[in-house]
């Protein structure tokens, strides 16, 4: 049987890692509530946390800054939050994010977004 994933932290990361590595594939970016409405994380509000711990472990891995897909309602650019990422970067890390091939290798255990 399936099974559901945890609606604790770090698995909101990893969900949040899976929808965002499709939006990847399809060159497409979401705002904080667009994300939240695909990951039922419980508001907009509580996502800074999950996505810091997927922000980190991208970083610790020497992955495109996955995060910067995430883009404010009103800018259309990523919060100050994303701090990988110089703010007159975003379109050239976000282009990287688009061309990384994201299904090459596995994604990252709950475990390792906890320790990001």
């Amino acid at each position: 049987m399936a099974t559901e994933f945890p609606r604790t932290e770090p698995a909101w990361p990893l969900r949040a890692y899976l929808v965002l590595i499709g939006m990847a594939t399809r060159r497409e970016t979401a705002t904080y509530t667009q994300l939240n409405d695909k990951i039922d994380r419980g508001g907009a509000r509580f996502l800074a946390h999950s996505l810091g711990h997927l922000m980190r472990w991208c970083k610790n891995n020497n992955l495109p800054g996955l995060t910067s897909l995430v883009v404010d309602n009103e800018t259309g650019l990523p919060a100050e939050g994303l701090t990988t990422v110089e703010p007159d970067k975003f379109p050239a890390e976000q282009q990287k994010v688009f061309r990384y091939d994201w299904f090459s290798h596995l994604p990252p255990t709950i475990d390792e977004l906890g320790k990001s």
